[in-house]
């Protein structure tokens, strides 16, 4: 212990000097520590206004063909070559496999035959009163009608010679017996030209116009059918070997060159890579959080920094099987996106692990305060706000939304400030 009494003048000083400065620094650190104290006590009041309030969902999945179809042989023939085999990358419109149409010819010249002649009748009938056939019959109309008109003047001339006893009764009779003949073959010859001149507009043409639609109709498929002799792709995608026909729908072999083929008979299947969807599974307790239409963000390891947009199209109603016992269920979301551009085609491939980021909630204009701002009585919720900083406060009643990470989602609120609670 140093004793003071002891020490020169000098020193002296500068120890009294040093002791106030202290006591002095003491006394400030316990002024500041008593007004933090008072501080931290005091209500704190936080500004609330209108702000974006953005949740979603971040679900895994893979890259999977939208549109997955099976190009059949369109007639019976020979393939006369084929483009691709199984695993080639294709454009659209792209030459796949063509056929041998010799058979098919033969059809088409049949059929074209079968058209012309139903052509051939429906003009006739469409001119029926001036065709052959009718003016045959009223040829023959006619001719019975001269023949008639001459027998009955040979009967008036004969009566008048039997009447001055020239001829015998026996030549009238004769001649009434003709013409009695030739008045009923006239009147048969204009039944049969009324009926035949009818049939240029009753069922016969009626029957003959449905014929030439038939006619018209089997042409048509024929030239059709032709006309597919090349099997093109109707979309860019990856060739894929035909399924089969059997219940179990195992691959069938595929075509090779000069094989005959059947009509309907699987020739390749068609993975689209236009169009593609995103395949993820998603655990019972986020399935609700999802409903068709939501906004998504796809990207992706192997995207080659693409970031693609899409929607979920489908959320699954059955359970997917898992593989683990005891693991909770989970459902299929399908996500699909427009068709992709042939730059995003470059990059993308079937099978890639696909990040989602799904919009499951958006509010553009939520007011969001922390949770310690609410207070509860019974089933109400209250906050202390007030409108301006240093204004008046009040209880205002709120209803909760959705909780984040920066609070709570809260209706009711005007912007203005609320209370934090201790």
């Amino acid at each position: 212990m140093i004793k003071l009494d002891h020490l020169p003048g000098s020193r002296l000083k500068t120890w009294l000097l040093a002791g106030a400065i202290l006591l002095a620094l003491g006394g400030m650190a316990a002024a500041f520590h008593a007004k933090d104290s008072i501080h931290a006590h005091e209500p704190q009041w936080l500004r609330v206004a209108p702000k974006p309030l953005v949740l979603r969902l971040g679900l895994v999945g893979r890259l999977e063909p939208a549109s997955l179809v099976t190009l059949t042989a369109p007639f019976d023939g020979i393939v006369q070559e084929k483009a691709v085999e199984e695993g080639d990358r294709v454009e659209r419109g792209q030459v796949l496999l063509r056929l041998d149409t010799a058979q098919l010819d033969i059809q088409l010249r049949e059929a074209l035959s079968g058209l012309l002649k139903a052509k051939r009748t429906v003009h006739d009938l469409a001119h029926w009163p001036q065709g052959q056939e009718v003016a045959r019959a009223r040829r023959a109309m006619t001719a019975i009608q001269m023949s008639l008109g001459d027998t009955e003047r040979k009967l008036t001339e004969t009566r008048a010679l039997f009447e001055r006893g020239i001829v015998p009764r026996m030549e009238v009779d004769a001649l009434e017996q003709q013409v009695s003949t030739q008045r009923l073959d006239l009147a048969a010859a204009q039944g049969e030209f009324k009926l035949l001149l009818a049939r240029g507009d009753g069922e016969e043409r009626q029957i003959a116009e449905m014929e030439l639609v038939n006619a018209t109709a089997r042409y048509d498929a024929l030239r059709a059918l032709q006309a597919r002799r090349e099997l093109l792709a109707p979309f860019a995608g990856i060739v894929m070997r035909a399924p089969g026909t059997t219940s179990d729908m195992a691959p069938t072999e595929p075509v090779q060159r000069g094989a005959r083929v059947s009509r309907g008979q699987p020739l390749f299947g068609l993975a689209s890579l236009e169009r593609i969807k995103v395949v993820a599974k998603v655990e019972e307790g986020d399935i609700n959080l999802l409903q068709e239409g939501q906004p998504v963000e796809i990207t992706g390891d192997g995207f080659d920094g693409i970031t693609l947009t899409g929607s979920v199209a489908s959320v699954g109603a059955q359970v997917v099987a898992s593989n683990s016992y005891g693991s909770g269920a989970s459902y299929e979301v399908i996500v699909t996106m427009p068709a992709l551009n042939a730059e995003q085609q470059k990059h993308l491939r079937l099978g890639m692990s696909a990040r989602l980021s799904i919009v499951t909630y958006q509010n553009d204009a939520a007011i969001v305060v922390p949770s310690d701002a609410i207070q509860k009585e019974g089933n109400q919720l209250f906050v202390e706000y007030c409108e301006t900083e240093g204004g008046a406060a009040r209880r205002i009643a709120v209803k909760a939304g959705r909780i984040s990470v920066e609070g709570v989602e809260v209706f009711g609120l005007e912007p203005g400030y609320v209370r934090k609670n201790e």
